[in-house]
C-alpha cells in the first residue's frame, strides 16, 4: 500500500529547467565557499593582503555544476525509464487479467473442484500485479480501503 505523503512516481521526476537551476546554485554555492575561504585564510587568519584568486573557485564552481547536473540528469532518466516499464505493465494488466479469467473458466468446466487452486493463482498474480501498479495510478477506491475496517457484523467470525 501506498503512504499518502509518499508522492506518486510521475511527480517525482524533475523537469529539466529544474535540474538546471539546482545544478546552478549548486556551482554558485561552491564557487561562494571556494571565494569566502580564500578571503577568510588569506586575509583573516595569515594577513596576507594579495588579490583573490578566482581560477581555482571558478574551476570548483563549474565542476560541480557539470557533476550535479550529470547526475540529477541520470537520476531522471532512471526514473523516466521505469515510469515506462510500470506504464508497459499497466497495459497488459487487462489482457493478463482476462486470459487468467479464461483459464479459471476452463478448469471450472472440466473440473469443479480444481478451481480453488487456479483461483488462488490468479489471486497472486493480481494481487502482484496490483501492488507494482500501485506505484503509478492507484485505484481510487484504494484511499478508502486503508482508512477504512468492514463492520463486525460482516466478518467471518461472525458469521460462523
Amino acid at each position: 500500500m501506498q503512504h499518502k505523503a509518499e508522492p506518486h512516481l510521475s511527480r517525482q521526476i524533475l523537469s529539466t529547467l529544474s535540474i538546471l537551476l539546482f545544478a546552478l546554485v549548486s556551482g554558485f554555492a561552491v564557487f561562494t565557499a571556494a571565494i569566502w575561504l580564500q578571503w577568510l585564510i588569506y586575509d583573516e587568519w595569515l594577513h596576507w593582503a594579495g588579490p583573490l584568486r578566482f581560477s581555482g573557485s571558478v574551476l570548483a564552481g563549474v565542476l560541480t555544476f557539470a557533476f550535479v547536473l550529470r547526475w540529477r540528469s541520470a537520476v531522471r532518466q532512471q526514473k523516466i525509464e521505469m515510469l515506462r516499464r510500470f506504464e508497459k505493465i499497466a497495459q497488459m494488466n487487462d489482457r493478463i487479467r482476462n486470459s487468467l479469467q479464461v483459464i479459471e473458466c476452463v478448469t471450472y468446466a472440466a473440473n469443479p473442484e480444481a478451481t480453488a487452486p487456479v483461483r488462488n493463482a490468479v489471486d497472486v498474480i493480481e494481487g502482484v500485479l496490483h501492488e507494482v501498479l500501485a506505484e503509478i495510478r492507484p485505484a481510487p477506491h484504494d484511499e478508502l480501503l486503508i482508512n477504512t475496517t468492514p463492520p463486525k457484523s460482516l466478518t467471518k467470525s461472525d458469521s460462523a
